[in-house]
């Protein structure tokens, strides 16, 4: 395994700092689906302790990219086609629910920043510029839910999902689509109509679903 990052001077306690650099190293495939977290090898490699690298598995584990096996130990969860549409599934009442409350209670300043972030990811030239924006844009919707819990559940979900980043540039390619059913979204909650942001949000969510669907299936 290459470029190492050096975990030691990071903010925050080291198994935030290992479980980032966990998270980081299944992005990239250098540790790919059924691959082993061999702990003396983690350990060794970050110099650190079992006990905040054992915290960081568990804490992979809750978030859907990592499982225990018998005999294996914990190994990089595959991510299968019923994976997908179960992960889908439960993305569409979360943020259904949470775009539809938003919708009521939106006011014109979040609107407004929505609106802004809107255009420069129409704007936007890199697949990480366009990730960011994307995220940035449904999180400043969904923030004005108001239930913060919710929040986290749906950015667990979306984890597993853009964990895979050939993936998540595939379905960043699709981004001029996409700007079409954002702005939907935004008309939605400028109305205030909270059944209509509801529908689009839950038809956006669909539209990415049955593309990584299609490309986990052909990778299967």
């Amino acid at each position: 395994m290459k470029n190492v990052p050096d975990i030691a001077p990071r903010a925050g306690a080291a198994a935030d700092a290992l479980a980032d650099a966990l998270r980081d190293l299944i992005a990239r495939g250098e540790l790919p689906d059924g691959a082993r977290l061999v702990e003396r090898e983690l350990a060794e490699r970050y110099a650190v302790s079992r006990v905040p690298l054992r915290e960081a598995i568990q804490r992979l584990e809750r978030e859907g990219l990592v499982q225990t096996q018998r005999h294996r130990g914990a190994v990089v969860r595959t991510l299968s086609a019923q994976d997908v549409r179960e992960i889908y599934a439960l993305r569409m009442l979360l943020e259904g629910d949470a775009i539809a409350r938003a919708a009521q209670q939106i006011d014109d300043l979040t609107l407004a920043r929505a609106e802004r972030v809107h255009r420069q990811l129409g704007e936007a030239a890199t697949p990480a510029r366009q990730h960011a924006l994307n995220l940035e844009f449904h999180e400043i919707l969904y923030g004005a839910c108001g239930n913060a819990r919710q929040l986290q559940a749906i950015r667990d979900l979306r984890i597993q999902i853009e964990r895979y980043e050939r993936l998540q540039r595939r379905v960043l390619a699709d981004t001029p689509a996409f700007q079409i059913e954002h702005d939907a979204i935004l008309r939605a909650c400028r109305a205030h109509d909270s059944a209509h942001a509801r529908a689009m949000t839950e038809a956006h969510l669909a539209s990415a679903r049955d593309l990584v669907l299609r490309l986990v299936t052909r990778d299967a």
